[in-house]
């Protein structure tokens, strides 16, 4: 049975939402919601947003109104979850959506120019992982580094993931951080796109979530990467930085727009 699409901030200003497949014919995880203006801008920036959920959850998940401004095209994306599918299949399916997404971009009025990525969480991770090692979408011919305006992550895990860790047996406990090829952190470098990240305070978040991210800033910095942003945001739990950070991402996307006119 397929989820129902989230509610759609601002719809008067945008159509009917449509259902989109990629990956295996049938199966319900692997499908996208596209969501187009009323009075679409041709061509149009377009958002891929990634739901959270620890790569084991899913439901319809309201998306953030910055995105639903009535001139982005929005598409949020649903994927397979462990313990049914290893978490390494969540990854394949963000990198498969997104291939997808940009094969029909142009037949919906969307701007290939203007392509950001986002999400919650095990979202942000997602869209970290395939947005920064270039392997995921090589398959498709693609290249995040020439595909993507940005990337927009709120408290994603910049280390490898939990519950990857826990599918694929990584030795000890699922909070001993790791860096290696599943982890954002180690395609650190000066190239890849615009990024903004978001999470609660220290303390607050998910143990080390805003310390893994204020490192994966700093370290962009150091590499020379040019538009960086980060923000740890005082008083904020995990969900709480997703209730806050629509003024944030909001600028960015103004920020990045304004340069690719």
């Amino acid at each position: 049975m397929i989820i129902p699409p989230a509610v759609v901030p601002n719809s008067a200003c945008y159509r009917e939402t449509e259902i989109l497949h990629y990956g295996e014919p049938g199966n319900d995880f692997q499908t996208c919601y596209l969501t187009i203006p009323r009075e679409c801008p041709s061509p149009a920036p377009v958002t891929v947003w990634f739901h959270g959920g620890g790569l084991t959850g899913d439901g319809a998940q309201d998306c953030l109104p910055a995105l639903y401004n009535g001139k982005n095209i929005v598409v949020e994306v649903r994927y397979r979850l462990s313990p049914a599918t290893p978490a390494t299949g969540a990854i394949e399916d963000a990198a498969a959506a997104l291939a997808r997404i940009i094969s029909g971009i142009d037949s919906w009025g969307g701007d290939r120019r203007r392509l950001f990525i986002g999400g919650i969480s095990a979202g942000a991770y997602l869209a970290a992982i395939v947005g920064m090692n270039p392997r995921f979408l090589a398959p498709y011919g693609l290249d995040p580094r020439r595909e993507l305006a940005g990337l927009m992550l709120v408290s994603g895990q910049m280390t490898t993931h939990y519950q990857l860790k826990i599918d694929l047996g990584y030795p000890g406990n699922q909070f001993t951080p790791v860096i290696d090829d599943y982890a954002p952190l180690a395609h650190a470098s000066a190239d890849l796109p615009p990024i903004v990240l978001v999470t609660g305070a220290p303390g607050l978040d998910i143990a080390g979530r805003p310390e893994e991210n204020a490192f994966f800033a700093a370290t962009l910095r150091a590499l020379g990467h040019r538009h960086v942003e980060h923000y740890a945001l005082p008083g904020h739990d995990h969900s709480g930085a997703f209730a806050s950070c629509n003024f944030l991402l909001e600028r960015f996307l103004e920020k990045i727009l304004a340069e690719r006119q």
